[in-house]
């Protein structure tokens, strides 16, 4: 099996779950783009990206972020790479939500499926870059393990740890089970 076949397998995996299901964004169901959101201020040098499945007119908004913010790949037009399916696996949209949209005073402040590029941009703008709804109590529950973690690793309360090849696993941003440092 080529490495392309093991990757989208993956990702379909992860396209299955009932939370991305949905466009991390907006309430257009079915996304098939992906955006690769740079881990926010207090997360390790070498952190992974955090994934979120999004729709075809929001992934054209997180594209204009720029790639500081977010880098957007097609599910099944773009080639991957093992660090961005890793990225995915370690974020899903109830993830990026419960980081990125914690203050978000309403859910009808989303845009809705039909919403004009105006109204799209604005809302993702105010998500990902300037983090008006953003909390950083709960990016430092996800990275000491408070959320997110169902793994019963031994090492469950190191901040980092190493693999049998000698990297250094940061946890923050990380699911445990995925816990990988981007090479340097």
């Amino acid at each position: 099996m080529s490495s392309q076949t093991a990757y989208r397998k993956r990702l379909k995996v992860l396209m299955s779950l009932p939370e991305n299901q949905v466009c991390s964004d907006c309430p257009e169901r079915q996304p098939r783009w992906a955006s690769l959101i740079k881990p926010p201020p207090g997360c390790p040098p070498g952190s992974l990206s955090i994934g979120a499945f999004c729709c075809l007119e929001c992934s054209g908004s997180h594209r204009r972020l720029g790639v500081h913010i977010s880098f957007v790949r097609s599910i099944t037009l773009d080639q991957w790479k093992e660090l961005e399916v890793r990225s995915m696996e370690n974020g899903g949209n109830a993830k990026v939500n419960a980081i990125f949209e914690p203050k978000l005073s309403s859910q009808s402040l989303k845009p809705q499926t039909h919403a004009n590029g105006a109204t799209r941009e604005r809302f993702i703008r105010d998500k990902y870059e300037r983090r008006k709804y953003y909390d950083s109590e709960i990016l430092r529950q996800y990275n000491t393990g408070e959320l997110g973690n169902d793994s019963d690793e031994s090492s469950e309360e190191e901040s980092s740890d190493s693999d049998s090849d000698g990297n250094t696993n940061h946890k923050c941003c990380l699911d445990p089970r995925t816990a990988v440092r981007a090479p340097s």
